[in-house]
């Protein structure tokens, strides 16, 4: 099963890093009209369900399936020393809640403010911090917890 969970998790990075560029580019755009919903709304929907996917799947794999974590949680104090298990028991983790927290805080600023600067500067700084999160966190082939950059 951990093959298995490990290839989607990977597959699926790169939906919502794409997704999420489309998201954020998306909020640049300027709507006058301050009475209905964003524009491209779509793409916002697209990305948090592409990252509560990939969530679901890394929660899998870190609360079980995955031989770093649960090496890193049987001695933490370990764990912190490794700069690998480090990565990720921390580092990947804090990462990708950040990202989780960023696109929800977008969202709600898309269909919470009054006006449209509000609303398009609330998408794209969040959408912004979310992607970058998410690049810092992926284990880049080449990087000292590299991973490839496609699973088959």
């Amino acid at each position: 099963m951990y093959p298995a969970v490990l290839t989607i998790h990977s597959w699926l990075r790169w939906v919502a890093l794409l997704l999420g560029a489309a998201a954020t580019l998306n909020a640049f755009r300027h709507r006058a009209d301050t009475s209905e919903r964003p524009r491209g709304r779509w793409w916002d929907t697209f990305f948090m369900l592409a990252l509560d996917l990939q969530v679901l799947f890394g929660l899998l794999l870190y609360l079980g399936l995955s031989p770093f974590t649960r090496e890193a949680m049987n001695n933490v104090g370990a764990a912190l020393r490794d700069p690998a298990l480090r990565f990720w028991a921390v580092t990947h983790v804090a990462m990708m809640v950040v990202a989780l927290v960023a696109v929800r805080a977008g969202r709600v600023f898309a269909m919470g403010e009054k006006t449209s600067v509000a609303r398009r500067n609330g998408r794209y700084i969040c959408f912004g911090i979310s992607v970058l999160a998410m690049a810092i966190g992926v284990p880049w082939p080449g990087l000292a917890n590299g991973r490839p950059l496609f699973r088959f």
